[in-house]
């Protein structure tokens, strides 16, 4: 058989040569072959090489031309995304590569939705978080709208798949079906955004933002991985078939410019919108954080039994002047009873992120008039949460009193939350020792939280009065029997009775407490000319009663308007309540008033003794818990006159 010769053109025949043999040619072949070429083409018609007066728009046009091919062509190809919400409409109804997708997105929003029931059933927010904690929550919120793509696709395949189009190419997919799909994408996404923003509310760790961030991410992501384990077979030849199916692979036509660009500012507008809405939620919280609105307005503090026999206390202006031993400036050694400053406490102003709760008024827990109030707070120099007043100090140097001044202080933390506080609390009684604190909040939830004896009406327990007992206390704790009203000593026969505001100067029959608990009173009136009338105050100090006695000429001597400020304003360690008045004093107790507890009488009073001096008991047969006083069930009207009614008049 005949061949032709390898070689008609002499130029050409090195580079045929190399070509047969496998071997790339050299540059100057190369060369030498384009060189050939060019002589051998043809002229160009004038009109394609631009010549005459159209040339230059023709050249922009062409420039213009190129553009918008090259802008639509750096597009990427618009396909079906590989996912098993594709095949929600990519399949029949009745095929098992359906029911598996619905399947798996059934399983991702089952995920999602047990995880936003959880989140809001049981997750609270912290009153405050770190700078490092609030740096992650909004990282987290960037890198959650960065990871989702649910959303964006949804859109993108509505906005550039028309119904002629998916139709054209796949005549038996159900449009609606696609529209399904795309829908179920979108909500798949907000269903995660939402998560995510629910997850950072009550978030006070770096590492468990990121921890939980990813963990939504992955069930989101549960239909990519199950269409990529489909398609290499692990469940079966069917879906395998399905996943490969030729409409994963099809392109489909593509828009004009002006409508990818509408496209394009309509994704950027969502985007806008979603991070406005994370942003936004997240900065909510954040505001009333910094603003202390998630930390208790108002709690119940009980400092236990600790006694300070030797406190000094700084004579200034807050301190009351009948209660002064030594003039303004100076110092004086009293006795401090922790449980003299034991109520109710709110928030006064908030210093770094954490609130300052100022000591309340025993009587009706408002702020105090006559009184400087304690105040309970976050020192940074020891970093612990304080008890402290200024004007009570642990040493005359104040150059010695660092920490805030601190006369008890919990446990080193950085806690936000006095509530969550853990450990014993040290105390200063000349020397640290360990003291019990109890701190609750004052708000209510439920009837529960008002043990059964109040409403709970905004958050505040409203106490009833019903079945013959009126509650008393910030949680309705404090039960006065109607029958014990009255009261009366088993060995002396003399009766104590609550009082009503009106015996005070006050415009109502409310009953009038100190500390949560009745006030007791009795006139005490001998034939014996050598003893001066007095009134009897039985009033509670924090965890004891004491009984003291006032005579006629002290009260007398105040108006009524006087003499309700006065018991408005009472404070057991400012009012010196254990003082040369104080008579007789009862065992520490939370018992709702004086009846069944075992009362002393004071005797001698010195460094010898106790803090409470010598004391005798008062029980009959000196039996200890016998107590004293029983209730008596009489008004004060049938048992004795008071000196106040007698004083009505005396107002000035």
């Amino acid at each position: 058989m005949a061949t032709e010769p390898l070689a008609a053109d002499a130029s050409l025949s090195p580079l045929r040569m190399r070509s047969i043999h496998g071997l790339p040619p050299t540059d100057a072949e190369l060369r030498t072959c384009v060189a050939h070429r060019a002589k051998e083409a043809p002229p160009l018609p004038p009109e394609s090489r631009g010549v005459g007066s159209d040339s230059k728009n023709n050249d922009n046009e062409d420039t213009t031309s190129s553009s918008e091919e090259f802008g639509e062509e750096a597009m990427d190809p618009i396909q079906l995304p590989q996912s098993t919400h594709s095949l929600l409409f990519s399949e029949p109804v009745d095929s098992s590569a359906f029911w598996f997708g619905a399947v798996i997105s059934i399983i991702s929003f089952t995920c999602l939705g047990l995880t936003l029931v959880n989140n809001i059933e049981t997750s609270t927010v912290p009153s405050n978080v770190t700078r490092t904690v609030r740096t992650a929550q909004y990282l987290s919120i960037l890198i959650a709208l960065l990871m989702e793509e649910e959303i964006p696709t949804g859109f993108y395949l509505l906005r550039m798949i028309p119904r002629q189009s998916l139709h054209q190419k796949f005549p038996r997919m159900m449009y609606r079906k696609f529209i399904f799909s795309s829908i179920v994408r979108i909500l798949s996404g907000y269903a995660f955004l939402i998560n995510v923003l629910l997850v950072l509310r009550p978030a006070n760790s770096v590492i468990d933002i990121f921890y939980d961030v990813l963990a939504l991410q992955f069930v989101q992501q549960l239909d990519d991985i199950a269409f990529s384990l489909a398609k290499i077979d692990v469940f079966g030849k069917e879906l395998q078939r399905a996943c490969t199916a030729k409409c994963f692979h099809a392109i489909f036509d593509k828009h004009r410019l002006g409508k990818i660009r509408k496209l394009s500012t309509f994704l950027k507008t969502i985007y806008f919108v979603n991070i406005c809405g994370m942003l936004g939620g997240m900065l909510y919280v954040t505001v009333n954080q910094v603003r202390g609105n998630y930390h208790q307005s108002s709690i119940e503090v009980d400092f236990g039994n600790t006694v300070w026999d030797s406190a000094w206390v700084h004579l200034s202006s807050g301190v009351p002047p009948w209660v002064r031993t030594s003039p303004l400036g100076e110092y004086a050694s009293w006795t401090l009873v922790y449980s003299y400053f034991n109520g109710v406490y709110s928030i006064d102003r908030m210093e770094n992120g954490r609130p300052v709760y100022k000591e309340m008024r025993k009587f009706d827990a408002t702020p105090f008039g006559l009184v400087k109030p304690a105040e309970i707070k976050y020192c940074d120099d020891i970093q612990a949460w304080v008890f402290r007043h200024e004007s009570i100090t642990r040493s005359k140097n104040q150059s010695r009193t660092k920490g805030c001044n601190w006369l008890l202080r919990s446990p080193e933390t950085t806690e936000y939350d006095l509530l969550e506080i853990v450990g014993n609390w040290q105390v200063w009684v000349g020397i640290i020792g360990k003291a019990e604190v109890s701190v609750a909040t004052n708000s209510c939830s439920d009837e529960d939280d008002c043990n059964m004896n109040g409403d709970c009406i905004n958050d505040k327990c409203v106490c009833k009065h019903e079945d013959g007992v009126e509650h008393l206390g910030s949680h309705c704790e404090v039960s006065l029997k109607d029958s014990c009203q009255a009261i009366i000593g088993e060995r002396e026969t003399q009766a104590f009775v609550t009082m009503s505001m009106s015996f005070l100067g006050g415009s109502d029959d409310k009953l009038f407490q100190e500390y949560s608990r009745p006030v007791y009173y009795s006139y005490y009136e001998m034939d014996d000319e050598s003893y001066n009338p007095a009134t009897i105050m039985l009033v509670y100090s924090g965890n004891r009663w004491f009984g003291s006695i006032f005579p006629d000429t002290y009260v007398e001597n105040m108006t009524l308007e006087e003499n309700l400020v006065l018991w408005s304003d009472y404070h057991a360690f400012w009012y010196q309540a254990y003082s040369v008045s104080t008579q007789f004093v009862s065992d520490p107790t939370s018992g709702s008033t004086p009846v069944g507890v075992d009362f002393y009488w004071i005797g001698e009073r010195g460094d010898q003794f106790g803090p409470f001096g010598s004391l005798i008991p008062l029980q009959l047969y000196n039996q200890t818990g016998r107590g004293v006083y029983r209730c008596n069930g009489t008004s004060a009207q049938n048992v004795f006159g008071s000196m106040f009614d007698r004083g009505q008049n005396n107002t000035g």
